[in-house]
């Protein structure tokens, strides 16, 4: 009798105790839809985000990625993609907020590093994108805009040896780019390098002879050099292919008044004014007192 009462006993043991193991199973299983779900609700409110963002609607993409930043916070990509809107939206602090999130979560998160530089590069905090655009070098592919944004960086910040390195090596990833070329001349023209500036204003001129900067630039360097006939050709080419630039005319109009040509630096002075250059008041008047006006 105590034998069947055991039996008993330790048969309803192992009912109670199956019966918990189905419960844990079926929990386990509810978990695991749950992160399914979520997985799926994910992607579609950040691709949702994605096509907003493309058709414009900038606050529809912002509403979307944030509700896939609830459903999963661990994701880098949403938080890089969410400081992407954030910046096209001109919200410089809250892009930095979430681009550096996105780091913290993926530190090898090379386009977070590069975008952040680039908006430290706008708030011209060179230091600081120098540091995010050398991180993103060191993480990704190599790639001739992240060389050619550190070299802006470089040159902005007076480092025209490091700056001049950069864009030759953007250089060896794309010499077809007249626009490195260009930038390649800047460093040297800031450097007060001005043949140099000019060996590589011409290269970008014979990739691309429709370049208003290119011989604008060029023109400068000559200017710097004494030679003044060049620089009037070139600066005349530039006019030619962009009549609407105020700041050719404004560039003549000093460089006639150096010459101690008053008429023709009062004459591109004011065309320089009609095409919107920013022109200092004292300076303009200057131009209006050695003309006789």
């Amino acid at each position: 009798m105590k034998l069947l009462k055991t039996i008993k006993y330790i048969s309803v043991f192992i009912l109670l105790f199956m019966g918990s193991t189905y419960a844990v199973q079926a929990d386990s299983a509810t978990k695991e839809e749950k992160k399914d779900i979520n997985k799926r609700e994910f992607g579609i409110n950040y691709n949702q985000g994605v096509q907003n963002l493309k058709d414009g609607q900038k606050d529809k993409a912002l509403a979307a990625i944030n509700k896939a930043i609830e459903l999963d916070p661990s994701s880098s990509d949403a938080y890089y993609f969410r400081g992407y809107i954030y910046q096209d939206m001109g919200q410089d602090n809250e892009a930095i907020a979430d681009l550096s999130k996105a780091i913290e979560i993926n530190p090898s998160h090379g386009e977070a590093y590069s975008r952040r530089g680039s908006i430290y590069y706008n708030r011209k905090e060179y230091d600081q994108a120098i540091l995010d655009f050398s991180k993103a070098l060191e993480i990704l592919p190599p790639d001739k805009g992240l060389y050619v944004n550190r070299g802006y960086a470089y040159v902005n910040s007076k480092q025209y040896d490091l700056g001049i390195a950069d864009f030759n090596k953007a250089i060896e990833l794309d010499p077809t780019s007249s626009i490195v070329f260009l930038n390649l001349g800047t460093a040297y023209l800031n450097k007060q390098e001005y043949d140099m500036a000019i060996t590589t204003y011409d290269k970008a001129i014979d990739l691309d002879p429709l370049s208003a900067k290119a011989y604008k630039y060029r023109a400068e360097a000559y200017n710097q050099k004494g030679d003044d006939e060049k620089a009037v050709a070139d600066y005349t080419k530039a006019i030619e292919l962009d009549p609407k630039d105020g700041e050719i005319y404004l560039s003549l109009a000093v460089m006639y008044y150096v010459k101690e040509d008053f008429k023709k630096a009062w004459d591109n002075a004011n065309k320089a004014k009609d095409m919107g250059a920013q022109i200092d008041e004292a300076m303009f008047d200057e131009f209006r007192r050695a003309a006789g006006k």
